[in-house]
């Protein structure tokens, strides 16, 4: 007989385990009856919700460390003692985040406009 596993224990595992092979592995279950409850659109909403909340918690710790990051790397770049080899790395760290920071936020301010547009011509195409 298969064994009947809560949707409350597979969600938990699912976000615990980060995927569905820890998932099968802790709950003795197969990797394909996860991914069937998955196919299930109420219960892949609420695997949806909880990996967003998991993952916002996770950038709201990360978002409190930046700024001693940052400062960890400026400090090398003024610390006269430190080696030029360290030195490059940290002007290199610095500029390699920074050059993603824009390229993404470039990215989401185009994307951004683009919907708006799709949803201002999908009102318009609505109101003919």
């Amino acid at each position: 007989m298969a064994k009947k596993v809560t949707d409350e224990s597979l969600l938990e595992m699912l976000l615990v385990c980060g995927g569905v092979k820890g998932a099968a592995c802790r709950l003795s279950i197969s990797e394909n009856a996860i991914y069937k409850r998955l196919q299930n659109s109420e219960f892949r909403d609420k695997y949806d919700q909880l990996q967003g909340v998991v993952l916002s918690v996770a950038t709201a710790k990360m978002a409190t460390g930046l700024e001693k990051a940052v400062d960890a790397m400026l400090k090398i770049l003024d610390d006269d003692s430190a080696s030029p080899g360290l030195k490059m790395q940290a002007a290199n760290g610095i500029m390699s985040h920074c050059a993603r920071y824009i390229e993404t936020n470039t990215i989401m301010h185009r994307l951004d406009a683009l919907e708006t547009e799709l949803e201002e011509r999908g009102n318009n195409n609505e109101q003919v």
